[in-house]
């Protein structure tokens, strides 16, 4: 049975679709963007397209509450709090599922799926460095050497 998130939000197809900008079409922030590399994740048959994106990460502090760029340096550590992992969640689903809400997010977020959706949004921000920083194919794996963003 699919979660209500699960078929709103779901991966459009398809996935070219421009949205509407003011009057002009656009793929900006779609899993059509060529700047932006999207990382796929499946949850109960449905695929999301997660990407890391600064904006995403600002407004979901702001639901949050939460140090999201903390978050990420707890992730890679595995020290991560649960409302980090959710923010960090939501930030990431937000990018190419702009409609997506903090209490949609949290129902796809569960005690089967955390795991994956850990793995998934540390791919993300592993595809968001630049060449010559990305690391192993998943930085929460055995020792992954992705820089934590720099904390002040």
């Amino acid at each position: 049975m699919q979660s209500p998130a699960a078929s709103r939000f779901a991966r459009r197809e398809p996935p070219g679709r421009a949205r509407s900008n003011g009057g002009e079409r656009s793929v900006a922030r779609t899993p059509a963007d060529p700047i932006i590399e999207f990382t796929p994740l499946e949850i109960d048959g449905q695929t999301y397209e997660l990407a890391w994106d600064f904006g995403a990460i600002a407004e979901a502090e702001k639901v949050t509450g939460c140090n999201l760029l903390q978050g990420v340096a707890g992730l890679l550590t595995n020290g991560a709090t649960a409302g980090q992992l959710l923010g960090l969640f939501y930030a990431a689903l937000k990018v190419a599922q702009p409609d997506i809400t903090m209490l949609e997010a949290s129902a796809l977020c569960r005690i089967d799926t955390i795991p994956d959706v850990t793995r998934a949004i540390a791919r993300a921000y592993n595809a968001s460095l630049p060449e010559g920083q990305k690391k192993n194919e998943n930085p929460t794996d055995g020792g992954g050497d992705a820089a934590p963003p720099a904390q002040s």
